[in-house]
């Protein structure tokens, strides 16, 4: 015989009874029921464990209310379904309640003792066929982060593999089409490295938790070391950086900041003309800082703007395509942040990239 053991948290005598009577009519079912009067004892006792089911009055002397009564049980023990009994029809805190993980929602005395038990075997395999599928998910999400990591590393050394052969290959060419063909190689698996590393942060920090670790940096420091970096790419387009000079600049962040400020600078030169500029500076702002670069490039219509730092978004001449994730590294990392981005017309033609990041204190 299948044994059940109910946790009952119930004010009411009367109703506690009621829902005893209608339990002990089963037969092929043996109800172990235990009955509580009040939500701090309910607590107790769920806390103890070895519960498979908990049957939940909302309106509890010792609660706050409805809502506090159902997300104090249900977080004092996830694992356990929870069946609300309530004296109140209210449909829409019902809907509200089983979309926040209450397993049904019964209206006393419009439930009789078939309908009582069917409810509660239904909610225990309910809730055991949830935790069947996210511990598969959990599983095959593992599985999946492994092998991405993996194909991720296979790629990138097959990648290195070619550009290693095509810059042995250009010592030894003979001949203009043939170097020209081995500097094209080159060129390409650059791109491809540099779009895999970019994907990659990408997937990375769409699946970062939300509070990240940070400490005091100068962003000033940070920018310029990024600036400093890009030193190659703006001689090839023979672009000039103007960095706006700052006293320290500091915020609490996480040292991923780095890689917002490198896209931006990288965005920049990708969609600025030869012989142009680029400015880069910091603003302080009430209570956050404006890190900015500004170009000036062909400009982004206005149309086009909101879908620039989503997944795969790039505009050009001729408006939004898809392409590598940069600016939605940069959108994701302000978020993570509790900043923002944006960006604006350079009165002077071309666009200003921003990103907002609070100043904060230890």
């Amino acid at each position: 015989m299948e044994d059940i053991r109910v946790l009952l948290i119930e004010d009411n005598p009367a109703d506690a009874r009621l829902i005893r009577e209608m339990l002990a009519y089963e037969k092929d079912v043996s109800f172990n029921l235990e009955w509580k009067d009040n939500l701090t004892e309910g607590l107790k006792r769920l806390a103890g464990g070895r519960v498979d089911i908990v049957l939940l009055d909302l309106m509890l002397p010792d609660s706050f209310g409805r809502l506090y009564t159902f997300t104090t049980a249900q977080a004092q023990a996830p694992e356990v379904p929870i069946v609300i009994l309530t004296s109140f029809k209210d449909d829409d805190f019902a809907i509200n309640a089983i979309s926040m993980g209450a397993q049904d929602y019964l209206i006393k005395g419009q439930v009789d003792s078939n309908q009582l038990v069917h409810t509660i075997r239904y909610a225990i395999w309910r809730k055991q066929i949830l935790k069947n599928h996210v511990s598969r998910f959990k599983k095959a999400d593992n599985l999946k982060n492994l092998f991405t990591n993996m194909t991720r590393q296979d790629i990138l050394n097959l990648a290195d593999v070619i550009k290693t052969t095509a810059e042995l290959g250009l010592g030894e060419a003979k001949g203009e089409g043939v170097r020209n063909a081995l500097l094209k190689i080159r060129s390409n698996t650059d791109m491809l490295i540099g779009m895999i590393k970019t994907a990659s942060t990408y997937a990375m920090l769409v699946e970062s938790i939300e509070k990240l670790e940070r400490r005091r940096l100068d962003l000033n420091m940070i920018i310029r070391k990024v600036a400093d970096s890009f030193k190659p790419e703006l001689e090839k387009k023979n672009i000039k950086l103007e960095y706006q000079v700052k006293s320290d600049c500091s915020a609490m962040v996480n040292p991923m900041i780095e890689d917002a400020f490198s896209n931006l600078i990288s965005n920049a030169i990708k969609y600025s003309p030869e012989s142009s500029k680029i400015e880069a500076g910091i603003i302080k702002e009430s209570k956050h800082w404006k890190i900015y670069v500004k170009d000036w490039g062909y400009g982004i219509r206005e149309a086009d703007r909101e879908l620039l730092f989503k997944r795969f978004q790039r505009v050009d001449e001729k408006g939004v395509m898809n392409t590598e994730p940069g600016l939605a590294i940069v959108n994701r990392i302000a978020e993570l942040h509790g900043g923002r981005v944006g960006v604006e017309d350079n009165p002077e033609g071309g666009c200003l990239f921003y990103v907002e990041i609070p100043e904060m204190t230890d």
